[in-house]
């Protein structure tokens, strides 16, 4: 689909901040806590090698989750309202992530990850 006026803002934003280019968004809507994304790294053969993933969050915080691949040390952190993570470099070689699931969330949550795709 063609990119929303709005969409645009928020991609030339992000561009400036991470000094890399994205040609995809992708949108995830979680309603609740109840819905979340498994263990994963974002290794599809049609992502930029190393570019940036862009994950801009709105609504719910939610709680996201790294996993080191090798020595299965991990981290969390909290996505709040408005919050930019960016993932970029080796993070996908090294670290699995995840959004856990939590009963505790009621509210949604939009989630938009921009990335950089080649066409094959």
């Amino acid at each position: 689909m063609p990119w929303t006026q709005a969409l645009l803002e928020l991609k030339h934003s992000i561009e400036n901040l991470t000094e890399d280019t994205f040609n995809s968004c992708l949108l995830n809507l979680y309603h609740d806590g109840n819905e979340g994304m498994a263990w994963h790294s974002d290794g599809e053969k049609d992502l930029k090698k190393q570019g940036a993933i862009a994950s801009l969050s709105f609504g719910a915080e939610r709680k996201f989750s790294f996993k080191h691949k090798e020595t299965k040390t991990k981290s969390e952190l909290i996505l709040e309202n408005g919050s930019l993570l960016i993932m970029k470099g080796d993070t996908q070689t090294n670290w699995l992530h995840r959004l856990p699931p939590s009963k505790r969330i009621i509210n949604p949550r939009i989630n938009l990850t921009f990335r950089t795709i080649f066409s094959r």
